[in-house]
């Protein structure tokens, strides 16, 4: 059993945030998951069920809100857009460049979250979503 005598408790639960202790002060003295329900999941549809989407970015409901058909929207959408040939707003216009584009971006996904002040998002669907769209343009 992990050590918790010296993490910090999470004013929510009571429970010790270990995993994201470096953001305790960032999330209020809370694990994210607390903060996120206690703060921002409801304030976008106060009537909805908890384990509906909220539509944040790193929202851990989204696991179970269908993302996986999300992922299948995005890799179609990819589709879309290649299909008259390689679309000028991508810069990596073959398969290897894509793919180590992707393999690039998915190396840096950690700093792509924390610029933005987000958490990585819990269901893996929503990041290869958002890294197959990256890898467009990521050089």
């Amino acid at each position: 059993m992990p050590d918790t005598t010296s993490s910090p408790i999470c004013r929510r639960c009571g429970r010790p945030v270990r995993v994201g202790r470096d953001n305790y002060t960032v999330f209020e003295g809370m694990h994210y998951v607390c903060f996120h329900y206690e703060f921002e999941h409801d304030l976008s549809n106060p009537d909805g069920d908890p384990d509906e989407d909220c539509g944040l970015p790193g929202c851990p409901s989204a696991v179970a809100a269908g993302s996986n058909d999300r992922m299948v929207s995005a890799v179609r959408a990819l589709v879309a857009d290649w299909s008259a040939g390689p679309p000028a707003h991508w810069d990596n216009h073959s398969l290897p460049d894509y793919l180590e584009a992707l393999a690039g971006w998915l190396a840096d996904a950690e700093g792509f979250y924390a610029n933005r002040g987000v958490p990585i998002p819990w269901s893996s669907w929503e990041v290869m979503q958002t890294a197959l769209r990256a890898a467009t343009i990521y050089e």
